[in-house]
């Protein structure tokens, strides 16, 4: 029989595992006290806390624990329905969906990427219509079960987010059939999106669950937003319905309030009283445009369009922190920016200030000359005589700045996470202790216990050896979820071998010309990459793709060709491995805050990333069909299609994996570039030391990684929604946080999934209704005037009245 507290049900009664006992706490003067009481005695029987909301006014949120266990509800029910009818039919409807819309969205001008929070609301939608439209009796309880619960929603928007992103494999793919003339066949196609994808959930059961996913401090910043709206969504109406007003009032706001920056008056996208005061200067523009891509770094710009503030994650969630080092690396940004630019550096005045394309060296401001990269190879191979035909190309001095910043970060962060972060990772490398205790005790390698190896496959990976929680896990969620089966590690194992066998078909008959142990050493990369990077991503909702040109890196000087081919294939399994892995971590976590039994979150996410796999290769191949001549243009102007981001991959192909050796080793241009990452392994050293020397000064809120990535930050897109950015993380993360805490806890993460879905269901209605992704009669530009330069004529004129200084 579950035990029902504040928190909800907290365990069951006599199991020791999952909750304290023989304390009962009936009333306190703090929620905090009770809490503490409950966590410090680890044999509790039973807690019965009843406060008033008043107690929550004295509140403080000292680390990520205090939000998982203050902010996010742990109650269960443990006889709500995960596997029905409906949430099946409606998680594989919405995979379908969002797997075709987000391939699609690939090979548009308009960058747009289906949410999380997007398809939950469609999958809450249709799951309470379908609930109280169909029969419940006869034949049909089994169509519909009754009311449309959480867990039965979790699990649909599991399955649907699984699918709803453009897989790496299908850039790969793509660019091999656009300029390598190389066509893979159907079966050839999905089993290779297929393998990449599910590498990375192997990684993640294979050791990493234990650092990455139980510890308390990983708290998946990013995910809480969307667990937050569920738990409002399907709890006590009666208590919630404040919340739910505030969600829809905020909801319905941003909606109609999109309509204004994304079509009728887009400077809204950013407000610059420098640019208004001198729309003539580049240098300005420079400095402070930035409401279109590559114009300029934004600086004290006001953006009011939150698809833009929140496009890779909302400030109300992340960790002040983290909030505050990418505050310190902003400001670092634009002054070594403007050093690089102005110094010349790297030739940099020859070039654009912003932009990620190679140059001729002897390109200038007025006649920029982009690097013929094709004119390189024979047969998809570097050719050293067409080389210094060609010339070695150039890149933009910030551009250089990005790829030194992000080696610095991805160093960084290993040092970092040691450092200061040992407790939460120990447990990965349980099994290094376990190892040496077996060797000290060599006889015991041969007891009738450890040679059931099978038993010991099947222990619960959450627990210690004698049966018990460790404290770094121990909070009132996972005592919950300990009355489900964790998914066996062996389960991982298999998916893991079957996976790397069937990339490895797939990598010969696709003629990649990655060598089999190149495979193995960018699966090697990829663990560590994943433990790592992948601890900044659970405490600080920061990291992951800041890794990618490290992989890159690592396969151009490491391949025995220089083939640009072979490096999207071992970025490819090198980079996209880790990304999937955080991607079911993520998933993992929301399942575990909602209490979806392990195996069925596993479960929807296997099955969401078949269906995407499947229908992420019928649309592009059947896209690059249709538009292969246009994909390849690089001054297309359709409004339709476009082919920017497959070009750009293919040219990160070719700059890594042809020129590697010719750009970045010592001596070469750019020698610095791979030397930071060195560097960065150095960098949290003296914050650390200076931590231990004055622990009051506090150091350790120096977060290295973050800190130098984002001196690297603006080299790309639209960058006037920095400044509203911090404004409002310092608004909810410190102010509410702080002197609000009751509101923070009520209402914080409730407004942050209001806000964002909001603006990405405009944004999704806008860009078919009027931006041209519903086909060739669906783009309505609105009227060109003062608000909206960019209008019908196709003038090239920047949003902000900044100058434009694209061409010159």
């Amino acid at each position: 029989m579950p035990i029902q507290g504040q928190y909800g049900y907290v365990g069951l009664e006599n199991d020791v595992r999952s909750i304290p006992s023989n304390v009962t706490v009936t009333r306190e003067k703090s929620l905090e006290k009770a809490d503490e009481i409950a966590y410090q005695t680890q044999d509790l029987q039973e807690v019965d806390i009843k406060f008033g909301e008043d107690v929550f006014d004295g509140l403080q949120f000292k680390n990520n624990r205090d939000i998982v266990e203050k902010v996010v509800d742990s109650s269960d029910d443990p006889t709500m329905k995960v596997w029905t009818v409906r949430s099946v039919v409606i998680g594989a409807g919405l995979a379908i969906f969002g797997g075709v819309l987000q391939c699609m969205f690939y090979f548009k001008p308009q960058t747009i990427v289906v949410s999380g929070v997007f398809l939950m609301l469609i999958a809450h939608v249709i799951g309470e219509f379908w609930a109280k439209v169909l029969p419940t009796k006869g034949y049909f309880r089994y169509i519909n079960p009754g009311p449309w619960n959480k867990k039965e929603l979790t699990f649909s928007t599991i399955m649907a987010g699984s699918a709803s992103s453009c897989a790496l494999a299908i850039e790969v793919l793509a660019v091999q059939k656009l300029w390598y003339n190389s066509s893979l066949n159907a079966g050839l196609g999905i089993f290779l999106t297929f393998s990449s994808q599910l590498i990375g959930y192997a990684l993640v059961g294979m050791g990493l669950k234990k650092a990455l996913l139980y510890p308390s401090e990983m708290f998946y910043p990013n995910s809480i937003p969307m667990v937050a709206t569920i738990h409002t969504l399907h709890n006590n109406k009666e208590k919630t319905k404040k919340q739910l007003r505030y969600f829809y009032y905020f909801f319905l706001a941003t909606f109609l309030f999109e309509i204004f920056p994304e079509w009728v008056f887009p400077w809204l996208i950013g407000f610059s009283i420098p640019c208004l005061a001198n729309p003539h200067s580049a240098n300005v523009s420079r400095i402070f445009g930035g409401t279109n891509g590559n114009e300029g770094l934004g600086f004290l710009s006001i953006c009011f369009d939150w698809n833009y503030v929140a496009g890779t994650g909302s400030p109300l969630t992340i960790p002040l922190d983290a909030t505050v080092n990418n505050l310190f690396g902003y400001f670092l940004c634009i002054a070594v920016f403007s050093g690089v630019y102005w110094g010349n550096v790297w030739k940099s005045k020859n070039f654009p200030f912003l932009s990620q394309s190679l140059y001729y060296e002897e390109s200038e401001p007025g006649n920029y000359l982009v690097y013929n990269q094709t004119a390189i190879l024979t047969n998809n191979i570097f050719d050293p005589e067409k080389f210094a035909e060609q010339g070695t190309p150039y890149m933009t001095g910030t551009y250089v700045v990005y790829l030194i910043a992000t080696n610095l970060s991805v160093g960084a962060t290993f040092t970092h996470m040691l450092l200061f972060h040992r407790k939460e990772l120990g447990p990965a490398f349980y099994w290094i202790k376990s190892i040496k205790d077996k060797l000290l005790n060599f006889k015991e390698l041969f007891t009738v216990e450890n040679l059931k190896f099978w038993k010991l496959a099947n222990r619960d990976p959450r627990l210690n050896s004698d049966g018990t929680l460790p404290e770094v896990f121990n909070d009132s969620h996972m005592r919950a979820m300990l009355r489900y089966k964790e998914v066996p590690t062996w389960w991982y194992a298999l998916l893991f071998v079957l996976a790397f066998m069937v990339a490895l078909i797939c990598l010969y008959k696709a003629d990649s010309g990655l060598p089999w142990y190149m495979l193995i050493f960018a699966l090697a990369l990829a663990y560590p990459m994943t433990l790592f990077l992948g601890s900044l991503v659970g405490i600080f909702g920061f990291g992951g793709t800041q890794m990618q040109t490290v992989i890159q890196m690592i396969g151009g000087f490491s391949m025995p060709k220089q083939s640009p081919l072979a490096n999207m294939y071992f970025t490819l399994y090198g980079y996209n491995s880790v990304g999937q892995a955080f991607s079911l971590l993520s998933d993992l976590k929301m399942g575990h805050y909602v209490k979806l039994p392990p195996k069925d979150t596993f479960a929807a996410q296997l099955i969401g990333t078949v269906i995407g796999s499947i229908f992420n290769y019928i649309m592009m191949n059947q896209i690059v069909d249709e538009q292969f001549d246009l994909l390849k243009d690089i001054q297309s102007t359709s409004a339709i299609w476009s082919g920017q981001n497959v070009q750009q991959y293919n040219t990160q192909g070719i700059a890594w994996g042809a020129l590697a050796k010719e750009l970045f080793v010592i001596g070469k241009t750019y020698y610095i570039v791979p030397l930071s990452l060195v560097i960065g392994f150095g960098l949290p050293l003296p914050f650390y030391l200076a931590h231990r020397l004055r622990p009051t000064w506090r150091f350790d809120t120096i977060k290295t990684p973050v800190l130098v990535w984002y001196v690297g930050w603006l080299c790309v897109g639209v960058n006037s929604s920095i400044t509203t950015y911090f404004i409002a993380a310092f608004i909810s993360q410190f102010y509410f946080k702080k002197y609000r805490p009751n509101y923070f806890r009520k209402y914080n993460y409730i407004v942050a999934a209001a806000l964002i879905g909001g603006a990405q269901v405009a944004v999704f209605v806008i860009s078919f209704a009027v931006g041209g992704a519903g086909g060739p009669n669906s783009n309505h530009s609105f009227p060109r005037w003062w608000g909206n330069l960019n209008g019908a004529t196709g003038i090239d004129e920047n949003y902000d009245h900044c100058k434009f200084t694209n061409y010159g």
